[in-house]
């Protein structure tokens, strides 16, 4: 390890240029640190320095945002002492983008997860990509001769690449359970062992699609229609009412879908 006391003052000279912003040359750099040989310098500039310091132009460097990360001597000392990558380089890209949430109560989370999990096995997907008409899914995925396995391999593929994940959030809410009241009717409500403001955890599903044109986002939303909001339906029947929101490039609308009635009967028994 380098002598304490030149990283010491290295960590003091950088953190000042940090809340100044000011630049600096490589001069001043090794004046403040009392580094004599240019060598030292430079190997700290390609090791541990770099993603640290940039340069401003042919003589002068600025501290990088990312010198927050070792704000601190004993992060910066635990750092200088080994031989690390500071940045990432990405690339940024754009697109636009089709946003589902799902809000129903908690009660029904575990029972979802493994529902949309299972359409995550790709057996499991061929099979109820199949059982949709063909005269349905061609009208999104065109045959153009190709052969079944080719033409539903080009679907999985599809898919593949767009149905990766989803997310589970929770947020905590306050309903009405009923028509307004006023403030004796609801006591007598609650007297009576009904709920009038009800408390509940509601745990939102999201799933997030990007898409690059009108035909792509079509197809996201015929397979999500068929695939996922069918088996959401069929897991959660039974509540007043399912809710879905969709937002993103393509603008806001919230679905509802609301119980029709009791769908059993005892003579079916």
């Amino acid at each position: 390890m380098a002598d304490s006391s030149t990283q010491r003052a290295a960590f003091t000279f950088l953190q000042e240029h940090l809340q100044t912003q000011e630049p600096f040359t490589l001069d001043e750099f090794m004046k403040a640190t009392g580094w004599e040989k240019p060598g030292t310098l430079n190997t700290y500039l390609r090791k541990q320095y770099k993603g640290l310091i940039e340069k401003v132009d042919d003589s002068q460097y600025r501290v990088t945002d990312a010198f927050w990360r070792f704000a601190s001597w004993r992060k910066f000392r635990a750092h200088v002492t080994q031989v690390r990558r500071v940045i990432t380089d990405y690339a940024p890209t754009a697109s636009e983008v089709l946003i589902y949430d799902f809000l129903m109560p908690l009660s029904n989370e575990e029972h979802l997860r493994m529902t949309l999990d299972a359409l995550f096995y790709k057996d499991r997907l061929l099979a109820r990509v199949q059982a949709i008409s063909s005269e349905t899914l061609e009208e999104h995925f065109p045959r153009n001769g190709t052969s079944d396995t080719e033409y539903f391999d080009g679907i999985i593929d599809f898919i593949n690449d767009r149905f990766v994940g989803y997310s589970v959030s929770h947020v905590d809410g306050r309903f009405r359970g009923t028509n307004l009241r006023t403030h004796e009717e609801a006591a007598a409500l609650e007297q009576r062992g009904e709920r009038y403001l009800i408390d509940e955890t509601t745990a939102v599903s999201r799933f997030i699609f990007p898409y690059q044109d009108e035909e792509e986002l079509s197809r996201i939303r015929f397979l999500f229609e068929a695939l996922f909001i069918r088996s959401i339906i069929q897991l959660v029947s039974g509540e007043e009412q399912i809710w879905m929101v969709q937002s993103g490039s393509a603008g806001s609308r919230l679905h509802i879908w609301e119980r029709l009635g009791d769908e059993e009967d005892e003579d079916d028994f």
